[in-house]
C-alpha cells in the first residue's frame, strides 16, 4: 500500500562547526521576521538561508530567494560543510522536550515515501494556496527536499541504534535533538518491506506533500515508475510514541462589536453559555465544548453543546458529516465560517483570525487590544486526527499542532 524506503542524505559536518545548533532551525513555517534575523547572524551556513531566506528589492526572476537557496546547497557541499551520503540510508531521529513541566521523548526515522493519490497517505487538514506556491518555487529552484513532511504510522517503532550520532544539540528552549544514520541494507530493506501494508497519516507538511506530489506530475513522471520525483523526503513517528504531543490552536477574532453580538446570539441556537474561571474546566468538561473570551466583558465563557440533532443536520447540509464530531470543525461551521467571510477582501483588515497555542498567551492577546474575541479550543486526540483522514475529511486550516515541530537541517535530500 505504501512504498518506504532509504536515500542519501545530506548533512552538516559538524567537525567544521564550533557549535552545532548554530546552523539548525524550527520548520519555515514557524519562523518570524525577528527569527529570520536571528537565524542569518547566527551563522554564514544556517538552514534559515534554505528554507525561508531573505527577499531583497532588487530580486527578479535570475536572483531571488529561491535561486539563492539552490546556490548556497551547492556552495556549502562543494565547501565541505555538508556531506552527502553515498550510500542509502534511513535516519534515526529522536527529541528531547519538556512542555508544561513534564519531560517527554519522541523517536521516528527519516526516510523516503512515494508520492501517490491511491489513499496510501492519508491527509485531514485543508490547506493554503499561497503556501504552495512558495515551496513549489524552493523545490523547482532547489530539486532538493530541504525539509522532511511529518508522518503517523501503526506499527513497530524505529529502535535507537547502538552506534555514535552524526549530530546531537540543544536548541534555544533547550530541547534536545539527536540524529543517528542506519546504512545496514538487510535491516534498512526488512523494516521498509513492513510498510507495504500500511497506510500514512500526514502530521505536518500537507502543504509540502502537495507541492512535491504537483511537481511529479507537471513533470509528466509516470507515477509507476521509480523516478526520484516520485519520492519525497518523510519523518515518520509510530502512532502510539509517548512523546507524540499534539497542542491545541486557539482562535483568536480581530472583528467588529456587531459580529461578536452576532456570533453570540447564533451560539445560543446550540449551546449552553456558562461562566467560568479558568481553562481547565474546559479541559476536563465532557461533550463538545469550547472557551470564549472577548474583550468588551473580560470574562472567560464556556459554550457546551447541547443541540446535537441541529449540530448534525447543519454539518450534513454543509456535506461535512464525517468531521460532525469534531470540535473545531463544529465551532468553524456553526459560528465562525460565516461572520470571517464577510471580512474576505477588507484591505483594512489583514489579521481577521489568528491562532495561538497556549489558552493565557490567547486571553493576553485580545486583552492587549490586538484582538477583539478568542475561542479556546480543546486538543485533537491523535486518534480523531487518524480517524478523520481515513473517513476522507479534511479539518479547517490550523486544526492541529504537534509539538515540537521537526528541525530543519538535520538532513536534506537531492533528486536532481
Amino acid at each position: 500500500m505504501s512504498e518506504v524506503k532509504p536515500f542519501k542524505g545530506i548533512t552538516y559536518d559538524v567537525s567544521k562547526l564550533a557549535d552545532a545548533a548554530s546552523v539548525f532551525t524550527p520548520p519555515y513555517d514557524v519562523i518570524s521576521e525577528h527569527d529570520q534575523d536571528k537565524y542569518y547572524g547566527r551563522h554564514d551556513h544556517n538552514i534559515v538561508r534554505v528554507i525561508l531566506g531573505k527577499t531583497k528589492p532588487s530580486d527578479d526572476d535570475k536572483d531571488n530567494r529561491y535561486s539563492r537557496a539552490a546556490v548556497s546547497i551547492k556552495e556549502w557541499l562543494s565547501e565541505g560543510y555538508m556531506l552527502e551520503d553515498k550510500l542509502p540510508c534511513l535516519y534515526v531521529y529522536r527529541q528531547q522536550f519538556s512542555h508544561n513541566g513534564r519531560q517527554y521523548s519522541r523517536k521516528g526515522f527519516i526516510g523516503l515515501v512515494k508520492l501517490s493519490a491511491d489513499g496510501s497517505v492519508k491527509f485531514h487538514e485543508n490547506t493554503f494556496q499561497k503556501a504552495k506556491d512558495d515551496r513549489m518555487q524552493l523545490l523547482k529552484a532547489t530539486l532538493t527536499n530541504t525539509e522532511p513532511i511529518f508522518l503517523l504510522y501503526k506499527g513497530y517503532a524505529a529502535s535507537i541504534p547502538e552506534q555514535k550520532p552524526i549530530v546531537e544539540f540543544k536548541d534555544d528552549n533547550a530541547d534536545t535533538h539527536t540524529l543517528w544514520r542506519v546504512d545496514n541494507k538487510e535491516e534498512i530493506d526488512d523494516f521498509c518491506a513492513d510498510f507495504k501494508d500500511k497506510p500514512l497519516y500526514i502530521a505536518d507538511g500537507h502543504h509540502r506533500f502537495e507541492t512535491a506530489y504537483k511537481y511529479a506530475r507537471d513533470m509528466k513522471i509516470d507515477p509507476k515508475s521509480d523516478d526520484p520525483r516520485n519520492y519525497v523526503m518523510a519523518y515518520f513517528v509510530e502512532q502510539s510514541d509517548p512523546g507524540l504531543l499534539v497542542l491545541p490552536t486557539h482562535r483568536l477574532l480581530n472583528i467588529s462589536a456587531e459580529d461578536i453580538e452576532l456570533i453570540q446570539k447564533n451560539a445560543k441556537n446550540y449551546f449552553l453559555t456558562i461562566e467560568i474561571d479558568s481553562f481547565e474546566k474546559i479541559e476536563r468538561a465532557s461533550g463538545k465544548v469550547f472557551g470564549f473570551f472577548s474583550r468588551k466583558d473580560n470574562k472567560l465563557y464556556m459554550l457546551k453543546l447541547r443541540d446535537v440533532v441541529a449540530k448534525d443536520k447543519i454539518m450534513k447540509a454543509k456535506g461535512k458529516s464525517d468531521q460532525a464530531n469534531l470540535e473545531v470543525a463544529i465551532l468553524h461551521d456553526l459560528l465562525l465560517d460565516d461572520v470571517i467571510e464577510k471580512y474576505k477582501g477588507d484591505t483594512s483588515k489583514s489579521d481577521v483570525i489568528g491562532y495561538s497555542h497556549d489558552d493565557k498567551d490567547a486571553v493576553a492577546m485580545v486583552r492587549s487590544g490586538k484582538y477583539s474575541c478568542a475561542f479556546l479550543l480543546n486538543t485533537t486526540k491523535v486518534s480523531t486526527i487518524m480517524d478523520t483522514a481515513d473517513a476522507g475529511g479534511r479539518m479547517p486550516q490550523k486544526s492541529t499542532f504537534f509539538y515540537p515541530k521537526a528541525y530543519s537541517g538535520l538532513v536534506m535530500r537531492r533528486f536532481g
